[in-house]
């Protein structure tokens, strides 16, 4: 598996995780999970014309995703900020890739989620100052 497949599989994930904790929240985080929503789609498109590029057969969604009991609003911004800490990490270990497009690739997908990730901070409330993002702690 490539550092893309990984992140193409992370994208997934936080597709639907957006989806499914969108309906808990109102305000400025419910229209910010609905605008991750749209780039983790727009990434994914953009994943999936890359694999049909090179004539490549993209990996494949999983059936589901576990993202727990969504009980309130509290819930659902706990799990966007993992959903995206999650995904911004996967395109960060992505840059050591060994081949140079693919790790440019996947350095542009680190600075696209990195953005995502600090604007989503903001908008719940959260500092979105962070040197590396995606960095394990």
């Amino acid at each position: 598996m490539t550092a893309t497949d990984t992140g193409l599989q992370a994208e997934y994930a936080a597709i639907f995780a957006c989806g499914a904790a969108a309906v808990h929240l109102d305000g400025a985080p419910r229209d910010q999970a609905e605008a991750l929503e749209a780039e983790h789609r727009s990434r994914r498109d953009a994943l999936l014309d890359h694999y049909a590029a090179a004539g490549a057969e993209a990996p494949a969604p999983a059936a589901g995703y576990d993202v727990g009991a969504i009980a309130d609003a509290a819930a659902a911004q706990e799990l966007l900020t993992k959903v995206e800490t999650d995904v911004t990490a996967t395109w960060r270990a992505g840059v050591a890739a060994a081949d140079p497009q693919e790790r440019q690739r996947c350095l542009d997908m680190y600075a696209a989620s990195a953005v995502a990730l600090a604007r989503w901070r903001r908008a719940i409330g959260q500092a979105a100052a962070n040197p590396w993002p995606g960095r394990p702690a």
